[in-house]
């Protein structure tokens, strides 16, 4: 009778807990809709703090962090999601998700990386696969800056180079002028002629 007691209580608190999670989620959705994304916030995390492996609360929590331009913790959240979700359908958008964050962040490389993951997982995914290709093109637009930002960093060494060069040059060649002007009067026995 104790033990048939004991179990009552078990499943009638974890379905209080399940019913509490329900809750948090369903008004967090609310905030959501409203553009509340702080208060949205706020409610998924109560329903972490309850059912900490929720996996619709960790992606509910990390779009309402974007919608905020918290990028960064957003990112970290898709990440985690996307290591322990086991359903193509969290893990894919999560992917997704986490490559739209970096690109905001102007994390190229990693946004790419996060597109690429999610295209292994759903390779009919349009959106993944346009802003896979406008992050490469970002990407190289970038590569290509960086190099001509270089040469031009090059060419600008070159040129001080040479204006150094060009100034070690007219020394000499003054100093060369003097040695010449200080050897002419003494060849010349020092008088001048009278034409």
């Amino acid at each position: 009778m104790k033990t048939l007691f004991i179990l009552l209580l078990f499943f009638t608190s974890l379905a209080a807990q399940a019913q509490n999670v329900k809750a948090h989620l369903s008004k967090g959705n609310q905030y959501y809709k409203q553009t509340q994304f702080d208060l949205a916030e706020a409610e998924y995390r109560k329903a972490l703090q309850v059912e900490p492996g929720n996996q619709i609360a960790q992606y509910n929590l990390a779009n309402a962090l974007q919608k905020q331009k918290k990028y960064d913790p957003a990112a970290q959240v898709l990440e985690n999601l996307y290591g322990s979700a086991t359903d193509i359908k969290i893990k894919s958008p999560s992917a997704y998700n986490q490559g739209v964050a970096y690109t905001k962040q102007k994390n190229l490389e990693a946004s790419i990386e996060s597109y690429k993951k999610a295209l292994r997982l759903n390779p009919d995914d349009r959106q993944a696969r346009e802003n896979l290709q406008k992050a490469l093109s970002e990407l190289k637009k970038k590569q290509e800056e960086e190099q001509k930002q270089q040469q031009k960093q090059q060419s600008n060494m070159s040129q001080k180079e040479a204006e150094q060069k060009l100034k070690l040059l007219q020394e000499k060649e003054k100093q060369l002028q003097q040695r010449l002007q200080n050897q002419n009067p003494q060849k010349g026995g020092g008088q001048s002629k009278d034409w």
